[in-house]
């Protein structure tokens, strides 16, 4: 095969990816790659909105604090203060693109409440607010003429003397290099290592997996956030029920009927996740089935949420008469590739954004839909700093040709047919089932040390083919060992032998690098 070459290569095809490629595409050719096809990500199912300040009584400085709360003291000001202060300039910007955001009677953006927010400043579409932010940039996209190669899997990052030069890709034709001057991971989150999640079934780590093996630095691995309501079905993923729902009036209850959030929190239902997550789960030992009551929201609830209702309708419940069976579900990774405010890597040439990448804005818990601003607010960063450099590298593919050889060699270690992962083997279930029941809403050091024992003996196990596998192993591995370093509960991170915050941990981030890339 004909190598190929470009400036920019995508890795991943979610909102932080296509923002990123957005704002280079005028300067320089840009490759997205994507597992499937490109709409298939976290992205196109998230539901309740975007955060900004745009309210008569918000300010980013508002914002800045809800988020350094949520975060449970360990967030990046300085990141969180770019994060906020970018928001309201990046809803103008979609709107000029043409997003159709919800609006008032008098035409201003709708704005809805989500957890741990201290008023209302979410912006939405339905409930289907990340699709609408997709559709956008992907349409863009199309007139930029970014290439896009859908069913496209990266293998392992090119690494040479420290710098990234492009991707071995695995494509239905087999193994090739793409070689690029830059390379940008947008590749998501983690939630299919977890027993139950809201996540794309693509959502297996694989990000965190190729910048580990290529020297990169991971930060902040033990917070794992997980979201109370999920709809209580079998499904993978499981179909999520938008915190907005919650902040339309809906609250969490026991099979008798019971509103016992107010127990736990002075914010009950809108307590930040963490919290309510945990008090579910308090509930559950108790003996007792949580429940969404939703029937406050009347015949509202179809008009703003059309997709969650039609879903809760398909299991034979109505949302104004019935209760709604609920779970928490693994969701968003606050860990992940560490990065700076423009997202570099300690591997020049190499960038990271969205949720594969830890800004430092999350801390231990995320603020309700901030997810979908970082990814926006940093992709474009990531494309400001490459279209001054772009310059720079004109001459890095000649480079590349005198390194032909000893590239090449970098990847000679990549099986010629690797096996199709297959989220239905016993032995991911087995994966997924340790790390839900021990490196999940509640840890302690026994649970983790027995899930990292076994986790070495699948790895052990495993063909040397079943690279997705393998690289989902090493992520749960990963962050396993991440939470038994941690030793206290911060935000999402609740440990039963550390169960308090310890102020000695505050400015602490527990970072891993693998030397030998």
């Amino acid at each position: 095969m004909q190598d190929i070459k470009t400036d920019v290569l995508v890795v991943g095809s979610g909102i932080a990816g296509l923002s990123a490629a957005l704002g280079v595409a005028p300067y320089g050719k840009v490759i997205v790659i994507a597992k499937d096809r490109p709409d298939i990500c976290n992205s196109t199912l998230a539901q309740g909105g975007i955060a900004a300040a745009v309210g008569k009584d918000d300010s980013p400085e508002k914002h800045t604090r809800d988020t350094l709360i949520a975060g449970v003291g360990i967030c990046q000001e300085k990141i969180v203060e770019i994060l906020t202060h970018e928001a309201p300039k990046v809803i103008g910007q979609l709107v000029e693109l043409g997003t159709c955001f919800d609006r008032t009677n008098s035409g201003e953006l709708a704005l809805g409440r989500e957890g741990a927010h201290s008023l209302a400043r979410v912006i939405h579409r339905g409930d289907d607010t990340g699709a609408a932010i997709w559709e956008t940039l992907f349409q863009n996209l199309q007139q930029q003429k970014v290439q896009f190669l859908p069913e496209t899997r990266a293998e392992k990052l090119i690494v040479h003397e420290g710098h990234c030069y492009g991707a071995v890709v695995r494509t239905s034709e087999g193994v090739q290099p793409i070689y690029a001057k830059s390379v940008i991971l947008a590749t998501g989150g983690i939630g299919e290592i977890y027993g139950r999640t809201t996540n794309s079934l693509l959502s297996t780590g694989e990000g965190l997996a190729l910048a580990w093996k290529a020297g990169a630095i991971l930060s902040d691995l033990e917070f794992v956030q997980f979201h109370p309501t999920a709809l209580l079905t079998n499904e993978n993923p499981l179909f999520l029920i938008s915190e907005a729902v919650r902040g339309e009036g809906a609250v969490l209850v026991t099979e008798e009927g019971e509103h016992f959030m107010p127990h736990y929190h002075p914010r009950a239902d809108l307590a930040p996740r963490d919290v309510v997550t945990r008090a579910i789960v308090a509930e559950q030992q108790k003996g007792h089935h949580v429940y969404l009551n939703a029937k406050v929201l009347a015949d509202g609830f179809e008009h703003r949420f059309p997709n969650i209702y039609a879903k809760i309708q398909s299991l034979g419940l109505d949302p104004k008469k019935d209760l709604i069976p609920i779970t928490p579900a693994a969701h968003f990774f606050m860990g992940g590739i560490k990065t700076d405010s423009d997202g570099r890597t300690n591997i020049e040439g190499l960038y990271a954004c969205g949720e594969c990448a830890n800004t430092g804005v999350h801390g231990a818990n995320r603020l309700a839909s901030n997810s979908l601003l970082e990814g926006l607010v940093f992709g474009k960063r990531i494309a400001q700093a490459l279209v001054k450099s772009l310059r720079e590298k004109t001459s890095d593919f000649e480079y590349l040709k005198g390194l032909a050889e000893s590239l090449d060699s970098l990847h000679s270690d990549i099986p010629a047919a690797a096996k199709v992962l297959d989220l239905k083997d016993a032995r991911i279930l087995t994966l997924q089932n340790l790390m839900w029941s021990n490196v999940g809403i509640i840890r302690d050091k026994g649970g983790m040390t027995n899930t990292y024992q076994e986790l070495c003996q699948l790895e052990a196990e495993a063909d040397p083919s079943e690279v997705e596998f393998l690289n989902m192993i090493l992520v749960a591995k990963l962050i396993t060992s991440s939470s038994l370093r941690r030793l206290e509960s911060r935000g999402s991170h609740y440990r039963l032998d550390y169960p308090e915050v310890d102020p000695a941990w505050q400015p602490t981030h527990l970072s891993l690098r693998r030397y030998s890339a």
